[in-house]
């Protein structure tokens, strides 16, 4: 179920059903056209005009937003095709339990029981067959996902080590955009086209604002079209991935969105590790070579490098040396001495050091692993089963384009 609710944040508001309506509005005219006729055929089932305009309505009440809807609903409908068959050569099935408790999760990840969300999707024109088979489709896919992919995965305990390093915790996007949104109907068109050429041509953020604040439809034109700061995740995904390869001055656009034509101008973009340095631990190991930069001393630092992977590796180093010579210490960041600390800031997981000297010896420091320790820290179980599910997803992702490369799909 890729598409992308528009509920996330709030529940489902009247402006996001307007669109809708006025997007799927004109039927009798598509029914003039020939709305049941064939538009692709993939494998043995057809899509037809409906199933296209049927799409297109749930997609404008989910909010998905893209650049050419009817493009967009037509590869959604070729994946379920894609996704049905497979499943079907599997002999697997969608009782009606299951498709009731698929039709229940959707509706409650928007705060909405079934029965809600059926009558809202028919006010916007959506059919509830639709709505089963674009559930049915998703239970049939995990259902092949669950069956063919699980055993080809492998979460090491490597790799859950890894997952829980500093290093690896991902970095938070915000953004700052203007926006500007047009009118579609026919009526305005020679107006619009005049006012995207104005956008187009805008140099500087202030050009941008001064036409958001005479033409934009949207309520932050009296802002000169200027959004606060918003999380790049938030944003729809055909905005997203243009938002984060743009420069600040650029313009975005245009994109149809909710029945309007929209154009986004970036003006800075931020990106953030929410580390709080306080939990910060660190593990590490302490090897001390007496003799402190000796040529002796430094063949065996290169050798470490070369051959050394985990803190566990520097045990042969310390054979006939004291006791002392090999320690392992794990400690929060503010507890380590700055001569460690320093050294250590410079590593990651697995890296070495040895730039000090103490008594006599050469300090080789070794990074054994940099962890946020707090309440919201994982379990080993949990963070190993994150893992495997995006493992699975990645997979399952390739495979599907794989299935749909090599289906017999014909175009009308």
């Amino acid at each position: 179920m890729r598409e992308k609710s528009c509920f996330s944040v709030l529940r489902i508001a009247a402006t996001c059903l307007l669109a809708a309506v006025l997007a799927f509005g004109d039927i009798g005219g598509a029914l003039a056209q020939g709305l049941f006729s064939p538009v692709r055929k993939v494998n043995d089932r057809v899509i037809t005009e409906y199933d296209v305009a049927q799409r297109i309505a749930f997609m404008e009440l989910l909010n998905v937003g893209a650049a050419d809807m009817r493009r967009e609903a037509i590869d959604r409908l070729t994946e379920e095709a894609v996704q049905m068959d497979t499943a079907r050569r599997m002999d697997l099935r969608v009782t009606r339990d299951q498709l009731a408790d698929g039709m229940k999760e959707f509706a409650s990840r928007v705060e909405l029981e079934t029965d809600e969300l059926l009558s809202i999707l028919a006010q916007g024109g959506v059919d509830r067959e639709t709505f089963e088979n674009f559930v049915r489709a998703g239970l049939l896919w995990r259902q092949v996902v669950d069956k063919r992919f699980p055993m080809l995965v492998n979460v090491t305990t490597n790799d859950v080590a890894r997952a829980r390093d500093v290093a690896a915790i991902r970095g938070t996007q915000r953004a700052l955009m203007s926006e500007i949104f047009l009118p579609m109907d026919p009526q305005f068109a020679d107006a619009v086209a005049q006012i995207m050429g104005m956008i187009e041509s805008a140099t500087t953020i202030e050009e941008f604002s001064a036409i958001a604040r005479e033409f934009s439809l949207a309520g932050s034109r009296d802002a000169g079209g200027r959004l606060d700061w918003l999380p790049v995740q938030n944003l729809p995904p055909q905005i997203a991935g243009r938002v984060t390869q743009a420069r600040p001055g650029q313009i975005i656009g245009p994109l149809e969105l909710g029945g309007a034509i929209a154009y986004f101008q970036l003006r800075a973009l931020d990106s953030t590790r929410d580390i709080p340095q306080a939990e910060v631990k660190l593990t590490y190991a302490r090897l001390l070579l007496p003799g402190g930069r000796s040529e002796g001393n430094l063949a065996t630092v290169a050798q470490i490098n070369a051959q050394a992977r985990v803190c566990a590796d520097l045990g042969p180093y310390a054979r006939g040396l004291s006791e002392q010579a090999l320690t392992e210490r794990s400690a929060f960041l503010r507890e380590i001495p700055q001569s460690d600390s320093v050294e250590l800031a410079r590593l990651d997981r697995g890296g070495i050091s040895a730039n000090t000297v103490e008594g006599g010896n050469l300090v080789v420091l070794m990074l054994c692993s940099r962890e946020l320790e707090n309440e919201e820290r994982p379990t080993d179980d949990q963070l190993s089963n994150l893992l495997f599910d995006q493992r699975l997803t990645a997979m399952s992702d390739v495979k599907l384009k794989e299935l749909i490369a090599d289906a017999d799909v014909k175009n009308y």
